[in-house]
């Protein structure tokens, strides 16, 4: 008689443990890969800044002063062209930047060709809404107006070079980097902003949306920022029938709604309008763990905790206030 040989398989038994090692394996190993993409997703975002801190000095040297957070076209007492706009020339956008018209406003039909078009340099790679199905591209890096305008004026480093319409707010001169007193390691430039979720539907969010507040509490910045931070946000609406979700949209206009942040609220809480659109308080907001990536005058990137000190980052707003910061 012929023997056959005897054929070695797994039994269910083995196999069930062998899917159970692979999954506790899987289990083990997903987290560090999530952190390991997020710390490289972090270090994309401030070499993106990093860019732009070299694009701003390359600006000022040129320019002798950094660009204005919004010029004024035609004596119209408006503009709103961004600084991003002005900068393209220093991030190798030449080709982009001769496609705008400078003497009108960025929904002018003569910019809408350069503003659909999406630079790597202005998204942070932790953005969850990306915005490739909207008209215009989006930008994650907004220009530093100050601590508040209702309470100090524009006392950061952009702002509009014109007195708003309908306001009695100032007008701001295009700021030097000799005029920033406090001095430009202890001045913050840009920072990030979370996407506003544009009309896709998307349930509403502290980092991304802003909410109605209703008449603009005391003008003193430590009153004010309790009475915002008392706020729940899940309550008021959304301003402008509750359609207004566009913060970040699109990259070509330099307004506070648009393209500006503020330091009277810490990085990743609500934004508020009181009852205008100039007024805005406007904080930071990324996706990344725990804070935001902010550029300063001296081109330096750090990151900021959102529990730091809401003294020290209301005076990291201020060009010229006097305040006494810690080291950088």
């Amino acid at each position: 008689m012929s023997s056959r040989p005897r054929v070695s398989a797994f039994t269910l038994i083995e196999l069930l443990v062998v899917v159970a090692i692979i999954a506790v394996l899987i289990g083990l190993l997903l987290p560090a890969v999530q952190k390991v993409r997020e710390a490289a997703n972090r270090m994309s975002c401030a070499n993106n800044l990093k860019q732009l801190g070299v694009a701003l000095h390359n600006f000022e040297g040129t320019h002798g002063r950094l660009p204005s957070g919004s010029p004024q076209v035609f004596n119209t007492n408006s503009g709103y062209l961004s600084p991003q706009v002005q900068l393209l020339p220093y991030i190798e956008q030449d080709n982009t930047y001769r496609l705008f018209n400078l003497n009108v406003g960025p929904f002018h039909p003569d910019n809408l060709p350069a503003a659909r078009q999406r630079p790597k340099i202005f998204l942070c790679p932790t953005e969850v809404q990306r915005g490739e199905t909207t008209a215009m591209g989006w930008t994650n890096y907004h220009a530093n107006c100050g601590t508040w305008v209702y309470a100090r004026g524009w006392d950061g480093v952009f702002g509009p070079d014109y007195v708003p319409p309908g306001t009695s707010l100032p007008a701001l001169k295009d700021v030097r980097l000799a005029e920033i007193k406090d001095g430009t390691s202890h001045t913050a430039a840009v920072a990030e902003v979370c996407h506003g979720p544009g009309t896709t539907g998307m349930p509403r969010g502290e980092r991304i949306d802003c909410f109605e507040f209703g008449a603009p509490p005391a003008r003193d910045p430590a009153a004010a920022r309790a009475a915002f931070l008392a706020r729940d946000w899940r309550t008021p609406p959304i301003p402008w029938n509750g359609e207004w979700r566009w913060r970040g949209y699109p990259w070509s206009e330099g307004t506070v709604w648009r393209g500006w942040y503020n330091h009277l609220l810490p990085p990743n809480r609500a934004c508020w309008r009181p009852n205008d659109w100039w007024l805005l308080v406007t904080p930071p907001s990324s996706y990344h763990a725990g804070g935001v990536n902010v550029l300063w005058c001296d081109g330096a990137v750090r990151f900021i905790s959102e529990t730091v000190d809401p003294d020290v980052w209301l005076a990291a707003g201020s060009r010229d206030g006097g305040e006494a910061l810690p080291a950088p």
